[in-house]
């Protein structure tokens, strides 16, 4: 006859099976899943298959971690250095098969995890994701990017308000220098924190002049976002330079790998911001002097050189004004001289012939006499020396020439003009 169960007496059944088949606690590996924390302090989540992990109809093992076992397994991930359990961790744990029948479910109380298993996948992981990016050429990809020499427009990828935050921020600030910070809150632990750090990557792509990606110290699990690959590859194609600070000086997630600068702190980050700008500033007085001083060199030869030509130019010109008035000084003796000795001639002449006239005659001589004393008074009002003492003046271009029109000059021209007392040196203004 068929046998049919009562829902109790099946579930007790189900329960005296597994019994049998897992008498004793048994070691189960693979990757959390929805990870939750009860405020009861008990932990809830589901173990898949790592290879499985994409695959939404995976096999799925519920667990539960009470509080009574959680303490002790906590206290031995801090000695390991591994940090908290978190979606995405693969890990190995050990615990005994049960079956609820109020649930209707078979689950694994966990009771013990194996740590070194876990960082040993973290490792194994992450230098299988170290030999792709290499291999695609990701792990130089950012840091051939040219770092800007005055990088004031920062993008900054963390939690707002954490301390890491507080760390960058306080580091700008009291450097003095007017650096604007684009702020994007990130989750920066937890299952879902790639998407968040991805997605601030690329929102400050062509809005700043470099980005810092910036958390605090943490355990292994604590910085698992930053081994992700997809974190990775984001900083790797970044069009704007990236400066990874995460965790603590021995930390060294994948993240920083790959960006153009790894710093050892959020603060060492903000630093080397601050070194560049303040090496930018000094390199900019040092070329302000090395031009002033190269400007004001250049200055003093010109001058010189102005001097010297001015010297010369003047040499010239005084010793053309010498030879000029020494030419109009000869020209004005010989003049003076040959009207002298035209004039005694023609005396002489005239005295000559005047004795021989009759008186009639004398007294035309006379007339005409009186009429070459006349021409010898005209001769003598227009000797230059005369001239010159009676207030005239010669004036001559730099070539020596006389000026005799304004439209012989032009504006900026040198005269020399000779008075009787020596040289007036002008330039013209203007001309009319």
């Amino acid at each position: 006859m068929d046998i049919t169960y009562e829902v109790g007496d099946l579930a007790a059944e189900v329960g005296r099976v597994l019994g049998r088949a897992f008498p004793e606690e048994i070691w189960v590996k693979g990757q959390i899943r929805n990870l939750s924390r009860a405020q009861s302090g008990h932990v809830y989540f589901s173990l898949i298959d790592a290879a499985a992990a994409g695959d939404s109809a995976a096999a799925q093992l519920p667990v539960t971690l009470f509080a009574s076992d959680k303490d002790a397994i906590n206290r031995a991930l801090v000695r390991a250095g591994a940090g908290r359990m978190d979606d995405g961790v693969e890990v190995r744990i050990r615990g005994r098969v049960q079956h609820f029948p109020t649930r209707g479910v078979v689950q694994l109380r966990m009771t013990w995890i194996d740590t070194d298993f876990t960082l040993g996948r973290l490792a194994a992981a992450r230098t299988a994701l170290l030999r792709r990016l290499k291999a695609a050429g990701h792990l130089e990809r950012n840091r051939a990017l040219p770092m800007p020499l005055l990088p004031l427009s920062v993008g900054l990828v963390t939690s707002l308000g954490s301390a890491a935050h507080a760390d960058f921020m306080e580091t700008l600030r009291a450097s003095g220098w007017a650096f604007r910070v684009v702020e994007v809150d990130t989750r920066v632990q937890g299952a879902d924190a790639p998407d968040s750090i991805v997605r601030s990557i690329m929102t400050l792509q062509d809005r700043v002049d470099v980005i810092a990606i910036v958390r605090g110290g943490g355990a292994a699990l604590d910085l698992a976002a930053f081994d992700a690959e997809s974190v990775a590859v984001a900083i790797a194609i970044s069009e704007v330079p990236v400066i990874a600070g995460i965790g603590h000086e021995v930390d060294s997630p994948v993240a920083e790998e790959v960006a153009h600068i790894a710093a050892k702190t959020p603060t060492a980050a903000a630093q080397i911001l601050v070194d560049r700008v303040a090496d930018a500033a000094r390199r900019l007085e040092v070329a302000t002097s090395e031009v002033g001083r190269h400007a004001r060199r250049g200055l003093r030869v010109a001058t010189q050189s102005l001097d010297r030509r001015a010297a010369a130019t003047a040499g010239a010109s005084r010793f053309q004004m010498r030879a000029a008035r020494t030419q109009l000084d000869r020209s004005s003796h010989r003049l003076a001289a040959a009207s002298r000795l035209t004039i005694g001639r023609r005396r002489e002449t005239l005295g000559a012939v005047v004795d021989r006239l009759p008186p009639a005659a004398l007294r035309s001589t006379v007339a005409a006499e009186g009429r070459l004393d006349a021409v010898a008074a005209r001769v003598a009002a227009v000797d230059p020396r005369r001239l010159l003492a009676r207030g005239w003046s010669v004036t001559r271009d730099g070539h020596g020439r006389i000026v005799r029109s304004p439209a012989a000059v032009a504006a900026g021209s040198q005269l020399r003009t000779t008075v009787e007392a020596g040289e007036i040196i002008s330039r013209v203004e203007e001309g009319t």
